[in-house]
């Protein structure tokens, strides 16, 4: 039956739920500026209803519920192309410290030094009998050596340092992967009453998006409120259960496996996927397209120096070591390292003697320049301009996918934030809704005091 005391309650629910919904309100303009953060919503329902005389009569409101405005599909988007941009951000950023690396076109780039060592060559033609020319050969030589090692070595630390960024990566998936369990037993702890956990929520999407850029994901939402996540087909979070993840080499291929289960993830994204790519593909080939080069050089010029004569009528002399024939053992052979007087200039005459003047070895080793190497199916020079121009181009096509990429994620970004981000005019608007309620509420409490006062009155 409606009465001065049931108006009176009614009025009371009416403050409570305006006052809760304004504390809501509050909450979203505290966080308009927290990254991550999602606008929520007091949901507000009446209470349910009373039978008296004359019909049914409502007993007021309550909030219902906290909710969060989130779109599980839009995050999925975002996911993907983040993943996508930070995997090919990767590898650009690794590709393009080789480029520097290799330093072309510049004085200090192998292309540099193999033309003057060449010309070296030309030169002590023109002259051979010099010992000056002689020395300048063997220096340029010594030069073009350094270049070499000096490429190989930086190959080997941007190895061991993609290495070390792949343990840490293998390390924080683990990390990201047990910290989104413990979030989906809280949230579940939580929402076994029937509301919402917003703010863990939040932080569970915000250790998602950097997972993402580690690795891809696909999350799949549980109805208890917690989430699977799933990368190439391996879940690696299950609700309250998490798995450790690790950096390992099968059969010669490095990729990202299950601590204590046979075999790699089929197929890895993001930023580790990147940098797996670069430890697996670019870098070997660079190595050993370098590794080709070193050889062809060292295996040309012995070649044709063995044929000469030096000055010192010594004949079969190797100009470079013949055991060194990668970029990073390549050296010169322990005659011509002992004396200029090792470097032949030109073959010997009819009875085996020396000729001062002869030049033919000289010739034919500057030559080299010009001449198609067997084993490389082209020149030297092209083959070394061929390796330039792909590192330059996997550099550019990387950078130029990852920022198509990384448009597309900041749009999914922008479309899921104008669903879920903080407008602080619209909380205005929601702030003065509740104001005016919450003062209507007070006011019928007033009128409901002075209906009491004046039956007590009577």
């Amino acid at each position: 039956m409606p009465s001065l005391g049931s108006i009176l309650q009614i009025a009371k629910t009416g403050l409570s739920t305006q006052q809760q919904g304004m504390n809501v309100v509050a909450h979203n303009i505290a966080n308009a500026s927290t990254e991550g953060y999602s606008r929520q919503r007091a949901v507000i329902a009446a209470r349910p209803g009373v039978t008296g005389d004359g019909g049914q009569y409502g007993t007021g409101s309550q909030v219902t519920d906290v909710a969060q405005v989130r779109d599980r599909l839009l995050d999925g988007v975002y996911y993907r192309e983040l993943s996508a941009s930070t995997e090919r951000d990767a590898r650009a950023d690794i590709l393009g410290r080789i480029e520097g690396l290799v330093a072309e076109p510049g004085e200090l780039g192998i292309g540099q030094a193999m033309d003057a060592f060449l010309s070296a060559w030309s030169e002590l033609a023109t002259n051979p009998a010099s010992a000056t020319v002689r020395s300048v050969v063997r220096q340029t030589a010594q030069v073009m050596i350094q270049r070499f090692d000096e490429l190989a070595n930086g190959l080997a630390a941007i190895r061991q340092e993609v290495g070390v960024r792949l343990d840490d990566a293998a390390a924080r998936v683990t990390e990201l992967g047990r910290q989104i369990a413990q979030l989906n037993r809280q949230i579940v702890s939580v929402e076994a009453d029937g509301v919402t956990a917003g703010d863990l929520r939040d932080q569970r999407a915000r250790t998602l998006a950097e997972m993402a850029d580690l690795v891809p994901v696909q999350v799949v939402e549980r109805e208890n409120g917690s989430v699977g996540v799933i990368s190439s087909g391996i879940a690696i979070v299950d609700g309250a259960y998490s798995l450790e993840v690790e950096i390992r080499n099968v059969s010669g291929t490095w990729g990202l496996a299950v601590v204590g289960r046979a075999g790699l993830f089929p197929q890895v994204g993001g930023r580790t996927g990147g940098l797996l790519q670069v430890l697996n593909t670019d870098l070997p080939d660079i190595q050993q397209r370098l590794d080709d080069l070193a050889e062809s050089m060292v295996t040309e010029v012995n070649a044709l120096h063995r044929t000469g004569m030096s000055p010192d009528a010594s004949t079969g002399i190797d100009f470079f070591d013949p055991g060194g024939v990668t970029a990073g053992t390549m050296a010169l052979s322990a005659e011509v390292q002992a004396s200029t007087n090792a470097i032949a200039a030109g073959t010997p005459d009819g009875s085996g003697g020396y000729r001062a003047g002869a030049n033919d070895v000289a010739l034919a080793i500057a030559g080299l320049r010009d001449v198609d190497v067997a084993a490389l199916g082209m020149t030297m020079g092209e083959h070394y301009q061929g390796l330039v121009s792909d590192i330059g181009q996997a550099v550019r096509s990387s950078a130029d996918a990852a920022e198509a990429h990384r448009v597309l994620a900041e749009q999914a970004d922008v479309r899921r934030m104008s669903l879920s981000g903080v407008s602080v005019d619209e909380e205005l608007v929601r702030m003065i809704e509740f104001q005016t309620a919450y003062q209507a509420s007070a006011r019928v409490i007033t009128a409901a005091d002075e209906m009491l006062q004046a039956l007590l009155s009577i």
